[in-house]
């Protein structure tokens, strides 16, 4: 057993982040913004999707990071499970999170989903999708993939943004800008995953109600089958 008995979150110092940070839009300011409340509200979103982890994975063998970006999640999940997949087009700063922390059990996968051979990749108990699902214009092909690299007793964690007036405050406060391939909101991406072979196991949530930037959402495979359509590569 790799993954620690008794996981902890990883909240990685902003010291190290900035060093680390490139001219890449993987790592967002505020993980490593100088005042601490603001980290702390962003880490916090990866704190509620850790603590619904633990309470809904049995088996914590196989994770998914999917899009992984700058890999900030990278060593809670090597403290929660025994294998740690981190799929994403870029992961410059992601290798040196590994490299930081000593990762032994993640493997970075450095791909273009459209391109990646699915026998790269091994199923998984627990997949991640924090933030990532928006920038895809057609989310055909992430889903689908995502429906087959998960277990049929595997749990889907996804939060996404919900484009509220506290959404553009946080980019204004931490100086970022809406990124240009933000095609869809939190809730277009939950409408769209209802759709396609997941269902939510319990209601949507905020990691703070009273600001709700942030839906954060668990989902399980459907018991009804894909339609044939989006079976097709």
């Amino acid at each position: 057993m790799i993954a620690n008995s008794s996981p902890r979150f990883e909240e990685i110092p902003p010291e190290i982040l900035s060093q680390i940070a490139t001219v890449s839009v993987r790592m967002p300011r505020l993980y490593f913004y100088p005042i601490r409340f603001v980290r702390k509200f962003f880490w916090a979103r990866l704190k509620a999707i850790h603590r619904s982890m633990l309470k809904t994975v049995p088996q914590r063998r196989v994770a998914i990071d999917f899009g992984c970006g700058s890999g900030v999640f990278l060593p809670t999940l090597a403290n929660t499970f025994d294998l740690v997949q981190g799929i994403d087009i870029e992961a410059h700063e992601a290798k040196e999170i590994v490299n930081a922390y000593k990762l032994q059990n993640v493997r970075l996968i450095n791909a273009d989903i459209y391109n990646l051979n699915d026998a790269q990749i091994e199923k998984a108990n627990a997949i991640v999708a924090a933030d990532v699902l928006e920038h895809f214009k057609e989310l055909d092909v992430p889903i689908r993939r995502l429906h087959e690299w998960l277990t049929d007793d595997g749990y889907l964690f996804t939060s996404g943004p919900s484009e509220n007036f506290l959404t553009r405050w946080g980019r204004i406060l931490g100086r970022i800008e809406k990124p240009w391939d933000h095609y869809h909101t939190g809730y277009e991406v939950e409408q769209f995953l209802e759709l396609h072979g997941f269902q939510r196991i319990s209601p949507p949530y905020h990691v703070y109600r009273v600001m709700p930037m942030y839906i954060l959402s668990v989902w399980k495979k459907a018991v009804h089958e894909l339609p044939e359509t989006r079976k097709e590569s």
